[in-house]
């Protein structure tokens, strides 16, 4: 044998357990996906339920756990305000009372507006974030991978090398 050929096929040899030969040039199915989708509809209605849980669901730990102490802190500030507003407007002994926004004091009426803003923009916010996650996590696991691969080929005359990238639609 010529020494032309023996390094071939010693470079061939080695090539084949260095570098993983794919088969690119076969059509292959379609890879089998491990995790599902999220959807970006239940991810918003999860987080428009319980501010955090949409993002939990998009496995984004940390952001979903700043939602749900932001959630904890929302519900606070709501008892604050019904206590609040009870012990401001209540009733005297025996006594039935109708209150509306109009009998409220101006300071009352304020944090009442700016409780109700400031909860809706959070809850809001929460949503649009948790469909974005859903919407980010599809991408991340499942958008197109390139492949790359080296094939070899020995014909009778000659060797061939390839090298091969793809991307997967």
């Amino acid at each position: 044998m010529s020494r032309t050929v023996i390094y071939a096929i010693t470079i061939l040899v080695l090539a084949a357990f260095l570098v993983p030969c794919t088969g690119l040039a076969q059509e292959s199915s379609p890879p089998v996906r491990a995790y599902p989708e999220k959807d970006p509809f239940i991810a918003g209605l999860l987080s428009w339920l319980m501010m955090g849980t949409g993002q939990m669901y998009c496995r984004e730990y940390t952001k979903g756990s700043i939602f749900i102490a932001a959630d904890l802190i929302d519900k606070a500030a709501l008892v604050l305000l019904i206590s609040h507003i009870n012990s401001t407007y209540a009733p005297q002994s025996g006594e039935i009372i109708n209150i509306n926004f109009s009998a409220f004091d101006t300071g009352t009426q304020a944090l009442t507006i700016l409780y109700l803003v400031g909860s809706l923009s959070l809850r809001a916010y929460n949503v649009i974030d948790a469909m974005n996650s859903a919407k980010k996590y599809n991408e991340r696991m499942f958008s197109p991978r390139r492949q790359e691969g080296l094939d070899f080929s020995l014909g009778a005359d000659n060797v061939s090398v390839e090298y091969t990238i793809r991307f997967d639609k």
